[in-house]
């Protein structure tokens, strides 16, 4: 385990081109892209999102908090959870993980490019438990070249792979077991994926109670420094 915490992955901008360019670098079909989610209460606003959103993916100051940071409200994941979780073992990966929770459960299976690196991953991903998944992708010299590609194509000047950043990412997506129609909060620091809603369509953003999880977590942080994502 040690071997692999001294990894790290230069960290992704925190923007919708970003995540597509490496969505689609990795396999995932072009027919779905990321989009900006400016309001979640706002109809107006949300109408210009296409439909379904099959993930989201919420970035946001991790709190300094400590009481904030215990994992007694997530499940200790063992591999055989409805949604497929990967513990996240490489430095400023977070991106990256909510990337990879978003395109591997829920209905954003169905778009993976057959024969495909993802399409590889995923195979090999679903019957291990999440730390053997976690060194699957510290293994995986694709995954890294894809992502080091997206990571310095950024609109600002990219930082070091070592470098402390101010954000956080994690992302909600669907289940993928038959009868669970519920949505889980896949954060990859912490110790398994925690389910938020029992019931939700394919549109998440069409789920009030997913809305209301994100709008608070977004306001537990305190910082207007936060942001949404939809892979549609």
């Amino acid at each position: 385990m040690s071997d692999m915490k001294r990894v790290a992955f230069i960290p992704l901008e925190s923007n919708p081109e970003t995540f597509t360019s490496l969505a689609h670098k990795l396999g995932v079909s072009e027919a779905l892209t990321f989009h900006d989610v400016y309001s979640l209460t706002d109809t107006d606003l949300l109408a210009f999102i296409p439909r379904p959103a099959h993930a989201l993916i919420l970035v946001f100051p991790p709190s300094d908090d400590p009481a904030k940071k215990n994992d007694e409200a997530y499940p200790k994941a063992d591999g055989t959870e409805s949604a497929l979780w990967i513990k996240q073992t490489i430095q400023n990966a977070c991106g990256l993980m909510a990337l990879l929770h978003s395109v591997l459960n829920g209905s954003a299976r169905k778009h993976i490019v057959p024969g495909s690196d993802l399409e590889k991953l995923l195979a090999e991903a679903e019957p291990l438990d999440p730390y053997a998944r976690a060194e699957l992708l510290i293994k995986s010299p694709s995954l890294a070249a894809a992502h080091k590609e997206a990571a310095e194509a950024g609109e600002t000047e990219a930082p070091d792979a070592h470098a402390q950043v101010d954000y956080h990412y994690l992302a909600f997506v669907k289940g993928n077991k038959e009868g669970d129609d519920g949505v889980y909060e896949m954060d990859g620091s912490r110790t398994g994926p925690r389910k938020i809603s029992e019931t939700a369509d394919e549109d998440l953003l069409g789920s009030e109670d997913v809305r209301k999880k994100a709008q608070e977590i977004m306001e537990n942080t305190g910082s207007v420094h936060c942001g949404i994502v939809a892979l549609a």
